[in-house]
């Protein structure tokens, strides 16, 4: 397999996307609500089909966070347009998705007393960016990040 994902990441993509999921999903990362009451996802200004492939996308390339040991559903933290996100998974299907600060308060139930350590580099490995990567930057760019200077 030539796409394999690093060490600590998972893929996520092949779930089933609940619907109502796919509307928070559109509501808190894409900027829309879902429409009037009753509307949902027949609302015309928005491609459906494009904005379950770009949950997908963001599903590809996740981390666990943990484990809801009342119902079995898993917490996730992918990233979307640079933004972080967070999808509660039950079996096989995606139940919702929330913001980081939306999920923050719900730590405890998935098994979290804080948030992970070394969040920047969570986010950048996310992100498909590597420390080579990091280094190559700080090197070519000129001043680096916290490398003894004043």
């Amino acid at each position: 397999m030539s796409d394999a994902l690093p060490a600590g990441q998972r893929d996520y993509s092949g779930v089933r996307i609940t619907r109502h999921a796919l509307e928070r999903f559109v509501e808190r990362f894409l900027g829309r609500g879902s429409g009037a009451e009753g509307e949902g996802l027949s609302a015309p200004a928005l491609d459906w089909a494009a904005t379950e492939a770009e949950l997908r996308e963001a599903l590809r390339r996740v981390r666990r966070l943990g484990r809801n040991p009342e119902n079995g559903a898993v917490a996730v933290l992918g990233l979307v347009r640079g933004r972080v996100l967070v999808a509660v998974v039950q079996g096989d299907a995606c139940l919702t998705v929330l913001t980081w600060a939306q999920f923050t308060p719900r730590l405890r139930e998935f098994g979290r007393s804080r948030p992970p350590r070394k969040w920047g580099r969570m986010l950048r490995r996310l992100g498909g960016r590597t420390e080579f990567d990091d280094e190559c930057e700080d090197t070519e760019g000129g001043a680096g990040r916290g490398r003894g200077e004043a």
